[in-house]
């Protein structure tokens, strides 16, 4: 399959952090090929020794080398192809940012949030896509068909970026604010959405907890009552029949001498 080469930057021009006050001039390009996205950065200053690279994206480093080459690539995952990348040439000689379009990638930040009723809650979602969403949009997923929500909305109102939405919901009701709430990001590449789902619990759920360890406990404490006072009702009775003991065997004595002193006189 033919090779589509896009140079989508061209040439940036960066100032080296080395020290050396030279400027260095850094080309990119993305290369196409089938389902495969290649990105390259080269180096084009001529004195100055590169000890390595590293490719990021947002706050997270994607690869990093110790070669000394003065090109590095690096193939985009297909999953998330787009966004922006940087490459640097280490020692921070110095970066540049290479643009991936396509459509936004949605993520919620927690797919699933939890809150008590009267409480207030967040929602987030987050893109890193390249071009950058510019229009955000939140909706209630209902049998009745998908509520939009606006910051003329009761109680909720949002607060959006470029790269990141926040559905914020005050004062929850426990029957009406439960379900599904989807966020929906636009760019000039197309349109991709994620759904949260709200629980809400009532405001004495909180208690279910102490209650249930309170009653563990006074169950414990009965049982204890009632297996001391058994245990001091049969010491009592232990007690009985030792101090009855002696006076049986005293009274089967006297018995015997009567016996013995009537069998003498009868001789």
């Amino acid at each position: 399959m033919a090779t589509v080469l896009v140079v989508v930057l061209g040439l940036a021009l960066l100032g080296a952090q080395s020290g050396s006050g030279a400027e260095s001039l850094i080309s990119t390009s993305v290369t196409v090929d089938g389902s495969k996205t290649r990105l390259t950065c080269t180096f084009n200053g001529n004195d100055t020794e590169i000890l390595g690279h590293r490719w990021t994206k947002g706050d997270i480093v994607l690869v990093e080398d110790e070669l000394r080459s003065r090109t590095t690539q690096y193939e985009v995952d297909t999953d998330e192809p787009s966004g922006q990348y940087f490459c640097i040439f280490l020692p921070e000689l110095g970066r540049t940012s290479v643009g991936v379009k396509g459509p936004p990638k949605i993520k919620a930040v927690k797919k699933s949030e939890h809150a008590t009723e009267g409480e207030m809650v967040v929602l987030t979602c987050k893109s890193e896509s390249f071009p950058p969403v510019t229009d955000w949009v939140w909706y209630k997923i209902t049998e009745a068909g998908d509520q939009i929500l606006t910051n003329n909305s009761q109680n909720k109102f949002v607060v959006s970026s470029d790269t990141k939405t926040e559905l914020h919901m005050q004062n929850l009701d426990l029957e009406a604010d439960p379900g599904q709430y989807a966020c929906n990001g636009t760019n000039t590449e197309g349109t991709g959405q994620a759904v949260i789902t709200l629980r809400v619990r009532n405001h004495l759920a909180a208690l279910w907890p102490f209650l249930g360890i309170v009653a563990e406990v006074l169950v414990l404490v009965t049982i204890i009552f009632i297996y001391e006072k058994r245990r001091k009702s049969d010491d009592i009775l232990d007690d009985e029949d030792a101090g009855s003991a002696p006076l049986k065997s005293s009274g089967h004595h006297v018995n015997d001498k009567g016996k013995k002193v009537r069998q003498r006189n009868a001789n």
